[in-house]
């Protein structure tokens, strides 16, 4: 087994199981698929997993919400860190609202990070945890946050996000194992207990926390384009100017790259003007149903 199928099949959460968060149409027959191509990428046999996993892929619409769960596991048994990578980032992107694409940013994260790349490894860290409120692998992703935070020798905030990670751990046994054993430096560090380390959570800029079920909410358009880098270079460009943005695939096929989640129209009004005067453009509100 190679090592990047190593660290693909290894790292973080369980790699057959299904998302806490996984929706209706994540059928019994897609959950068995995925442990099947695991199982057959474990075993040695690569080319047999990514060809079952390219023939469902084929048969599928990519507007299927079972296709998200297909990248993903393509992503699973790439048998290279680069065709993983691909795979999991056109999940984060182009399906940003599936139950996927937080799992996709953590292994982004983890494969960043087992490259050295820490930089990039906190970036989609962050990603997760002011993206996705929710989440219920945020303190895995707090959990990496904190490991890249010590190696760039920052020892306060690799701290706060180890407390973090042991906090929302979510009854993950091993997860709070590793992070208490980190936290082990951290009463010198912080000067208290880890037990009383302060919130490592940070609200998204532009947001105001998840909203209701079937509730309308009011987010800003900032552009619409036609491919996942394009997509992926937009959003890098507003977090460089502080902004918090995600993706909404559209039935028309075009990422629509959006800023906020507003319950407030006027809210979202005051944010459009703000776009216009700083960034220029033609930023628009738009409704989404929860």
């Amino acid at each position: 087994m190679t090592r990047w199928l190593m660290v693909a099949l290894g790292l973080g959460v369980t790699a057959g199981a299904a998302p806490l968060t996984a929706q209706q149409d994540a059928s019994t027959l897609q959950d068995s698929l995925m442990r099947e191509a695991v199982r057959l990428a474990t075993e040695g046999r690569t080319d047999s997993a990514k060809a079952l996993i390219r023939f469902q892929l084929d048969a599928q619409s990519p507007l299927n919400p079972a296709y998200a769960q297909l990248l993903f596991t393509a992503g699973l048994v790439s048998d290279t860190a680069e065709a993983a990578e691909r795979y999991f980032r056109q999940v984060s992107i182009e399906y940003s609202s599936s139950a996927w694409a937080d799992r996709s940013l953590l292994r982004l994260a983890q494969l960043a990070f087992a490259d050295g790349d820490l930089s990039d490894s906190r970036r989609y860290t962050d990603r997760v945890l002011l993206d996705y409120p929710t989440s219920p692998i945020r303190g895995e992703a707090a959990f990496w946050a904190g490991r890249a935070e010590f190696d760039l020798d920052n020892p306060v905030s690799g701290c706060r996000y180890m407390a973090q990670a042991q906090r929302e751990a979510r009854n993950n046994i091993e997860l709070e194992n590793q992070a208490a054993f980190h936290l082990q430096r951290c009463a010198a560090v912080l000067g208290i207990s880890p037990q009383d380390s302060a919130e490592a959570d940070s609200a998204a800029a532009g947001g105001e926390g998840p909203a209701e079920p079937n509730q309308t909410i009011y987010a800003v358009q900032v552009a619409a384009v036609s491919t996942a880098a394009a997509a992926d270079a937009a959003m890098q460009a507003l977090r460089a100017r502080g902004y918090t943005a995600r993706v909404f695939k559209d039935q028309d096929g075009l990422l629509k790259v959006r800023i906020g989640q507003f319950t407030r129209r006027r809210d979202a009004d005051a944010l459009a003007r703000e776009l216009r005067s700083r960034l220029g453009g033609r930023p628009f509100v738009v409704e989404e149903k929860q």
